[in-house]
Protein backbone atom coordinates (compact mmCIF):
# COMPACT_ATOMS: atom_id res chain seq x y z
CA UNK A 1 0.00 0.00 0.00
CA UNK A 2 0.85 4.00 -1.14
CA UNK A 3 1.05 6.91 1.01
CA UNK A 4 -2.37 7.47 -1.50
CA UNK A 5 -4.03 4.84 0.44
CA UNK A 6 -5.94 6.40 3.50
CA UNK A 7 -8.36 5.32 6.55
CA UNK A 8 -10.76 7.20 8.63
CA UNK A 9 -12.36 5.26 10.68
CA UNK A 10 -15.74 7.00 12.17
CA UNK A 11 -17.35 5.93 15.58
CA UNK A 12 -20.61 7.96 15.09
CA UNK A 13 -23.72 8.27 12.46
CA UNK A 14 -22.48 12.42 11.85
CA UNK A 15 -23.42 14.27 9.02
CA UNK A 16 -20.35 14.31 7.36
CA UNK A 17 -20.69 10.51 7.20
CA UNK A 18 -24.24 10.17 6.19
CA UNK A 19 -23.30 12.73 2.90
CA UNK A 20 -20.51 10.23 2.10
CA UNK A 21 -22.36 7.32 2.46
CA UNK A 22 -25.16 8.14 0.61
CA UNK A 23 -22.94 10.01 -1.95
CA UNK A 24 -21.35 6.44 -2.06
CA UNK A 25 -24.28 4.52 -2.57
CA UNK A 26 -25.63 5.81 -5.07
CA UNK A 27 -22.14 5.00 -7.14
CA UNK A 28 -21.96 1.37 -5.74
CA UNK A 29 -23.59 -2.04 -6.53
CA UNK A 30 -24.90 -2.49 -3.18
CA UNK A 31 -28.35 -4.72 -1.36
CA UNK A 32 -30.81 -3.15 0.60
CA UNK A 33 -28.59 -3.67 3.83
CA UNK A 34 -25.88 -1.48 2.98
CA UNK A 35 -27.73 1.35 2.29
CA UNK A 36 -27.28 4.07 4.73
CA UNK A 37 -31.27 4.65 6.03
CA UNK A 38 -30.89 0.38 6.80
CA UNK A 39 -27.93 0.74 8.98
CA UNK A 40 -28.93 3.50 10.67
CA UNK A 41 -32.22 2.29 11.42
CA UNK A 42 -30.29 -0.56 12.59
CA UNK A 43 -27.53 1.89 15.11
CA UNK A 44 -30.45 3.55 16.46
CA UNK A 45 -32.17 0.91 17.91
CA UNK A 46 -29.95 -2.23 18.70
CA UNK A 47 -26.62 -0.95 18.80
CA UNK A 48 -27.06 -0.55 22.29
CA UNK A 49 -23.44 -2.45 23.43
CA UNK A 50 -21.43 -2.99 20.54
CA UNK A 51 -18.71 -0.53 19.76
CA UNK A 52 -19.58 1.17 15.98
CA UNK A 53 -16.16 0.97 13.73
CA UNK A 54 -17.02 2.37 10.28
CA UNK A 55 -14.17 2.49 7.73
CA UNK A 56 -13.98 5.11 4.74
CA UNK A 57 -11.33 4.05 2.29
CA UNK A 58 -9.58 6.35 -0.11
CA UNK A 59 -7.27 6.19 -2.96
CA UNK A 60 -5.89 9.63 -4.62
CA UNK A 61 -8.30 11.07 -1.67
CA UNK A 62 -11.15 9.60 -3.73
CA UNK A 63 -13.94 7.49 -1.29
CA UNK A 64 -13.42 4.08 -2.99
CA UNK A 65 -15.58 2.02 -0.44
CA UNK A 66 -17.25 1.93 3.07
CA UNK A 67 -17.23 -0.95 5.33
CA UNK A 68 -20.06 -0.76 8.23
CA UNK A 69 -18.20 -2.61 11.15
CA UNK A 70 -18.40 -2.97 14.93
CA UNK A 71 -16.31 -3.82 18.08
CA UNK A 72 -18.77 -6.13 20.25
CA UNK A 73 -17.55 -8.63 23.64
CA UNK A 74 -18.45 -12.01 23.96
CA UNK A 75 -17.15 -13.24 27.09
CA UNK A 76 -13.68 -12.43 27.31
CA UNK A 77 -13.39 -12.45 23.21
CA UNK A 78 -13.47 -8.95 21.72
CA UNK A 79 -14.92 -9.94 18.07
CA UNK A 80 -14.87 -7.23 14.76
CA UNK A 81 -17.61 -8.20 12.77
CA UNK A 82 -20.29 -6.63 10.01
CA UNK A 83 -23.20 -4.47 11.74
CA UNK A 84 -26.56 -5.19 11.27
CA UNK A 85 -26.81 -8.83 13.17
CA UNK A 86 -29.40 -10.46 13.12
CA UNK A 87 -31.23 -8.42 10.60
CA UNK A 88 -28.67 -8.29 7.37
CA UNK A 89 -29.07 -11.41 5.43
CA UNK A 90 -26.38 -9.44 2.78
CA UNK A 91 -23.08 -8.41 3.84
CA UNK A 92 -20.44 -6.64 2.39
CA UNK A 93 -18.03 -3.18 1.47
CA UNK A 94 -19.43 -0.59 -0.43
CA UNK A 95 -17.40 -0.59 -3.13
CA UNK A 96 -17.57 2.27 -5.69
CA UNK A 97 -18.36 1.60 -9.55
CA UNK A 98 -15.51 0.56 -11.95
CA UNK A 99 -13.15 0.25 -8.61
CA UNK A 100 -12.03 -3.12 -7.17
CA UNK A 101 -11.49 -3.55 -3.68
CA UNK A 102 -8.29 -6.78 -3.53
CA UNK A 103 -7.07 -8.70 -0.36
CA UNK A 104 -4.26 -6.66 0.02
CA UNK A 105 -6.72 -3.68 0.52
CA UNK A 106 -8.43 -6.24 3.40
CA UNK A 107 -5.18 -6.18 4.89
CA UNK A 108 -4.41 -2.68 4.45
CA UNK A 109 -7.83 -1.75 6.36
CA UNK A 110 -7.01 -4.74 8.79
CA UNK A 111 -3.62 -3.61 9.90
CA UNK A 112 -4.37 0.09 10.22
CA UNK A 113 -7.72 -0.38 12.51
CA UNK A 114 -5.51 -2.86 14.54
CA UNK A 115 -3.33 -0.47 15.64
CA UNK A 116 -6.00 1.77 16.93
CA UNK A 117 -8.01 -1.47 18.25
CA UNK A 118 -7.77 -4.25 19.90
CA UNK A 119 -9.42 -7.45 18.68
CA UNK A 120 -8.94 -11.32 19.03
CA UNK A 121 -11.17 -12.36 16.30
CA UNK A 122 -12.51 -11.40 12.74
CA UNK A 123 -16.02 -13.24 12.17
CA UNK A 124 -17.73 -11.92 8.77
CA UNK A 125 -20.91 -13.79 8.19
CA UNK A 126 -22.91 -13.88 4.55
CA UNK A 127 -20.91 -12.03 2.77
CA UNK A 128 -21.87 -12.37 -1.12
CA UNK A 129 -18.45 -12.53 -2.05
CA UNK A 130 -15.57 -13.79 -0.63
CA UNK A 131 -13.17 -11.92 -3.15
CA UNK A 132 -11.13 -10.00 -0.43
CA UNK A 133 -10.56 -12.39 2.11
CA UNK A 134 -7.56 -14.80 2.00
CA UNK A 135 -8.20 -18.71 2.83
CA UNK A 136 -10.13 -18.34 5.88
CA UNK A 137 -13.43 -17.89 4.34
CA UNK A 138 -15.82 -20.62 3.37
CA UNK A 139 -19.51 -21.52 2.04
CA UNK A 140 -21.62 -20.73 4.96
CA UNK A 141 -25.39 -20.04 3.63
CA UNK A 142 -27.36 -19.57 0.14
CA UNK A 143 -30.01 -17.10 -0.89
CA UNK A 144 -32.03 -17.15 -3.33
CA UNK A 145 -34.08 -15.24 -6.12
CA UNK A 146 -36.80 -15.48 -8.63
CA UNK A 147 -35.57 -13.09 -11.39
CA UNK A 148 -38.10 -11.69 -13.47
CA UNK A 149 -36.11 -11.10 -16.99
CA UNK A 150 -35.39 -15.01 -16.71
CA UNK A 151 -38.82 -15.32 -18.64
CA UNK A 152 -38.88 -19.21 -18.85
CA UNK A 153 -37.90 -20.08 -15.77
CA UNK A 154 -40.40 -17.68 -14.46
CA UNK A 155 -43.01 -19.42 -16.10
CA UNK A 156 -42.89 -22.23 -15.13
CA UNK A 157 -42.63 -21.74 -11.44
CA UNK A 158 -45.88 -19.30 -11.76
CA UNK A 159 -47.39 -21.85 -13.52
CA UNK A 160 -46.46 -24.50 -11.49
CA UNK A 161 -47.77 -23.07 -8.78
CA UNK A 162 -51.03 -20.85 -10.11
CA UNK A 163 -53.55 -23.63 -9.89
CA UNK A 164 -52.68 -24.32 -6.67
CA UNK A 165 -53.10 -21.12 -5.37
CA UNK A 166 -55.92 -20.24 -6.85
CA UNK A 167 -57.71 -23.23 -5.62
CA UNK A 168 -56.76 -22.48 -1.88
CA UNK A 169 -57.39 -18.80 -2.38
CA UNK A 170 -61.53 -19.97 -3.73
CA UNK A 171 -61.42 -21.91 -0.61
CA UNK A 172 -61.03 -18.70 1.76
CA UNK A 173 -63.24 -16.93 0.07
CA UNK A 174 -66.00 -19.64 0.27
CA UNK A 175 -65.77 -19.71 3.59
CA UNK A 176 -64.99 -16.20 4.89
CA UNK A 177 -65.01 -12.80 4.22
CA UNK A 178 -61.26 -12.67 2.51
CA UNK A 179 -59.22 -9.55 1.91
CA UNK A 180 -55.98 -9.03 0.79
CA UNK A 181 -53.89 -5.58 1.47
CA UNK A 182 -50.62 -5.61 -0.62
CA UNK A 183 -50.86 -1.63 -0.02
CA UNK A 184 -52.43 -1.23 3.71
CA UNK A 185 -53.11 1.90 5.63
CA UNK A 186 -50.86 3.01 8.74
CA UNK A 187 -53.07 1.40 11.38
CA UNK A 188 -52.85 -1.47 9.11
CA UNK A 189 -49.70 -1.58 9.06
CA UNK A 190 -49.45 -1.57 12.88
CA UNK A 191 -51.98 -4.66 12.65
CA UNK A 192 -49.48 -6.41 10.70
CA UNK A 193 -46.33 -5.49 13.01
CA UNK A 194 -48.07 -6.91 16.34
CA UNK A 195 -49.13 -9.72 14.07
CA UNK A 196 -45.93 -10.62 12.89
CA UNK A 197 -44.55 -10.19 16.26
CA UNK A 198 -46.83 -12.62 18.07
CA UNK A 199 -47.16 -15.20 15.18
CA UNK A 200 -43.20 -15.64 14.81
CA UNK A 201 -42.49 -15.74 18.19
CA UNK A 202 -45.20 -18.51 18.45
CA UNK A 203 -43.12 -20.17 15.03
CA UNK A 204 -39.76 -20.00 16.90
CA UNK A 205 -41.06 -21.21 20.12
CA UNK A 206 -42.50 -24.28 18.34
CA UNK A 207 -39.80 -25.24 16.38
CA UNK A 208 -37.10 -24.76 19.18
CA UNK A 209 -35.25 -22.44 17.16
CA UNK A 210 -33.62 -19.36 18.47
CA UNK A 211 -36.09 -16.73 19.44
CA UNK A 212 -34.46 -13.56 18.85
CA UNK A 213 -37.84 -11.43 19.85
CA UNK A 214 -37.34 -12.54 23.32
CA UNK A 215 -34.27 -9.74 22.96
CA UNK A 216 -35.82 -6.68 23.83
CA UNK A 217 -34.14 -3.80 21.54
CA UNK A 218 -34.65 -6.85 18.33
CA UNK A 219 -38.19 -6.54 19.57
CA UNK A 220 -38.15 -3.10 19.31
CA UNK A 221 -36.43 -3.45 15.92
CA UNK A 222 -39.35 -4.59 14.27
CA UNK A 223 -42.29 -2.50 15.68
CA UNK A 224 -39.91 0.50 14.83
CA UNK A 225 -39.97 -0.09 11.40
CA UNK A 226 -43.25 1.45 11.04
CA UNK A 227 -41.21 4.62 10.69
CA UNK A 228 -38.24 3.49 8.03
CA UNK A 229 -38.83 5.09 5.19
CA UNK A 230 -41.58 4.27 3.20
CA UNK A 231 -40.41 4.06 0.04
CA UNK A 232 -38.09 1.56 1.20
CA UNK A 233 -40.40 -1.07 3.18
CA UNK A 234 -43.82 -3.34 2.07
CA UNK A 235 -46.41 -3.73 4.54
CA UNK A 236 -48.80 -6.57 3.51
CA UNK A 237 -51.23 -9.42 4.23
CA UNK A 238 -54.29 -11.48 4.13
CA UNK A 239 -57.30 -11.43 6.37
CA UNK A 240 -60.77 -13.38 7.03
CA UNK A 241 -63.30 -12.02 8.64
CA UNK A 242 -61.50 -8.99 9.72
CA UNK A 243 -58.71 -11.10 11.57
CA UNK A 244 -55.08 -11.16 9.59
CA UNK A 245 -54.22 -14.66 9.20
CA UNK A 246 -50.48 -14.19 7.10
CA UNK A 247 -48.50 -11.24 6.92
CA UNK A 248 -45.23 -10.06 5.16
CA UNK A 249 -42.69 -7.17 6.19
CA UNK A 250 -40.23 -6.63 3.28
CA UNK A 251 -38.06 -4.41 1.53
CA UNK A 252 -37.65 -2.44 -1.67
CA UNK A 253 -34.55 -1.09 -3.00
CA UNK A 254 -33.16 -0.44 -6.79
CA UNK A 255 -36.35 -2.19 -7.99
CA UNK A 256 -35.58 -5.48 -6.17
CA UNK A 257 -37.84 -6.36 -3.14
CA UNK A 258 -36.81 -8.28 -0.47
CA UNK A 259 -38.81 -10.96 1.41
CA UNK A 260 -37.60 -10.23 4.88
CA UNK A 261 -40.37 -11.21 7.93
CA UNK A 262 -43.00 -13.52 7.10
CA UNK A 263 -45.92 -15.02 9.49
CA UNK A 264 -48.90 -16.84 9.61
CA UNK A 265 -51.37 -18.07 11.79
CA UNK A 266 -50.52 -21.75 12.47
CA UNK A 267 -54.80 -22.60 13.20
CA UNK A 268 -54.83 -21.61 9.28
CA UNK A 269 -52.00 -23.63 8.22
CA UNK A 270 -54.52 -26.09 5.86
CA UNK A 271 -55.26 -23.05 3.52
CA UNK A 272 -51.29 -22.14 3.00
CA UNK A 273 -52.22 -18.40 3.86
CA UNK A 274 -48.40 -17.67 3.66
CA UNK A 275 -47.65 -19.02 0.07
CA UNK A 276 -51.03 -17.14 -0.87
CA UNK A 277 -49.73 -13.84 0.36
CA UNK A 278 -46.02 -15.22 -1.00
CA UNK A 279 -47.99 -15.20 -4.29
CA UNK A 280 -49.48 -12.76 -4.49
CA UNK A 281 -46.67 -10.51 -3.92
CA UNK A 282 -44.24 -12.04 -6.52
CA UNK A 283 -47.43 -10.94 -9.15
CA UNK A 284 -47.64 -8.06 -7.84
CA UNK A 285 -43.94 -6.83 -8.18
CA UNK A 286 -43.63 -8.37 -11.81
CA UNK A 287 -46.56 -6.07 -12.89
CA UNK A 288 -44.57 -3.29 -10.77
CA UNK A 289 -41.52 -4.09 -13.35
CA UNK A 290 -39.29 -4.88 -10.50
CA UNK A 291 -36.17 -6.98 -11.88
CA UNK A 292 -35.75 -9.41 -9.20
CA UNK A 293 -38.34 -10.92 -5.98
CA UNK A 294 -35.31 -11.65 -3.68
CA UNK A 295 -35.88 -13.96 -1.27
CA UNK A 296 -32.62 -13.89 0.59
CA UNK A 297 -31.14 -16.36 3.02
CA UNK A 298 -32.30 -19.86 4.55
CA UNK A 299 -33.00 -23.53 3.75
CA UNK A 300 -37.12 -23.24 3.96
CA UNK A 301 -38.73 -25.08 1.00
CA UNK A 302 -41.08 -23.33 -0.17
CA UNK A 303 -37.79 -20.69 -1.03
CA UNK A 304 -36.00 -23.61 -3.13
CA UNK A 305 -39.32 -23.99 -5.43
CA UNK A 306 -40.26 -20.40 -5.77
CA UNK A 307 -36.30 -19.58 -6.81
CA UNK A 308 -34.75 -19.50 -10.09
CA UNK A 309 -31.69 -18.37 -9.15
CA UNK A 310 -29.24 -19.42 -6.24
CA UNK A 311 -25.83 -17.35 -4.78
CA UNK A 312 -23.62 -19.01 -2.42
CA UNK A 313 -22.69 -16.96 0.38
CA UNK A 314 -19.91 -17.06 2.40
CA UNK A 315 -18.10 -16.45 5.81
CA UNK A 316 -14.71 -15.46 6.73
CA UNK A 317 -13.25 -16.18 10.15
CA UNK A 318 -9.70 -15.43 11.27
CA UNK A 319 -8.28 -15.23 15.20
CA UNK A 320 -5.41 -12.78 15.88
CA UNK A 321 -4.92 -13.98 19.61
CA UNK A 322 -4.88 -17.24 21.31
CA UNK A 323 -8.34 -16.62 22.73
CA UNK A 324 -9.61 -15.83 18.92
CA UNK A 325 -8.28 -19.21 18.06
CA UNK A 326 -10.13 -21.25 20.86
CA UNK A 327 -13.36 -19.04 19.39
CA UNK A 328 -12.40 -19.43 15.67
CA UNK A 329 -12.36 -23.44 16.32
CA UNK A 330 -15.45 -23.73 17.86
CA UNK A 331 -16.65 -21.99 14.94
CA UNK A 332 -15.05 -24.48 12.29
CA UNK A 333 -16.39 -27.52 14.52
CA UNK A 334 -20.18 -26.33 14.59
CA UNK A 335 -19.98 -25.96 10.88
CA UNK A 336 -18.42 -29.30 10.42
CA UNK A 337 -20.88 -31.08 12.57
CA UNK A 338 -23.97 -29.21 10.66
CA UNK A 339 -22.53 -30.65 7.73
CA UNK A 340 -22.68 -33.57 8.85
CA UNK A 341 -26.09 -33.56 10.19
CA UNK A 342 -27.21 -32.17 6.92
CA UNK A 343 -25.37 -35.18 4.88
CA UNK A 344 -27.08 -37.72 7.17
CA UNK A 345 -30.42 -35.91 7.22
CA UNK A 346 -30.66 -36.44 3.04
Amino acid sequence: MTDENKLIIKKNFDNELAKNWKELEKDSNISIFQTYDWNIHWQENCNHNFENITLLYYKKNKLISILPLILYKKYFLKILSWSGFPFSDYNQPLIRNNYTLEKLDFKFLISTLSKKYRFDVIHLINNINNKIFDLSSYKSNKSYKLIYKNQNSYDLIINKFKKKINYEENRLKKKFNYKIYLNPSNDKKFEILNFFVEKKMEQLNRTNAWNYLKIKIFKDYIFKLEKFDQSKISFSCIEVNGKIISSHIGYIFNKNFYYIFPAYDYLYKKFSPGNILLFRLIEFYKSKNFEDFDLTIGEENYKKSFTNYTIDLFDYINCRTLLGLCYMLSVKLKVILKKLIFQKNN
